[in-house]
């Protein structure tokens, strides 16, 4: 079967960028810190809200900092978790389904537990979490996984 990987080489680099862009997310993200105004620039909207004065059509003015985060987590968590290890084996192949059927799982029932327990905008932000929770609990898992497998020096788990 042909692998749907990608090269090895970019595992590295990946990897730096997706975990400071999830530091600096993060950061952004709790500390509500504010330099959206360096970043506003009028963008095409597919979806706009009228409500909130978007007379313009479907330009509108927005600080992109934030989506400009969220696609570089993604392209580079994605391809991060998804990049060839040096010696790629069965056994790795194996632990990379099991850590994405674990993040999974446990992502979805945080969703769930969210669901029944949280509401109104605190809801939303779960949801923004959410977002990001699943590729960062599969590298996360896949990573203590792999540490722990190449530390044994054996296939047991």
């Amino acid at each position: 079967m042909k692998s749907i990987l990608f090269p090895h080489r970019y595992k590295k680099v990946s990897g730096f960028v997706f975990y400071l862009t999830t530091l600096v997310g993060a950061i952004i993200y709790l500390t509500d810190f504010e330099f959206d105004s360096n970043f506003v620039v009028k963008i095409p909207a597919l979806i706009y809200d009228p409500i909130i004065g978007n007379k313009n059509g479907i330009w509108i003015e927005n600080g992109i900092l934030d989506e400009l985060i969220t696609v570089v987590l993604i392209i580079s968590g994605i391809i991060h978790s998804f990049s060839k290890e040096k010696m790629e084996d069965e056994y790795i192949s194996s632990i990379r389904l099991q850590a994405l059927t674990w993040s999974i799982y446990v992502n979805y029932s945080l969703v769930l537990l969210a669901t029944l327990l949280i509401f109104g905008m605190a809801y939303f932000h779960v949801m923004i979490i959410h977002l990001f929770s699943l590729i960062i609990l599969f590298n996360i898992r896949f990573q203590l996984k792999l540490r722990s497998y190449y530390k044994s020096g054996t296939d047991e788990e």
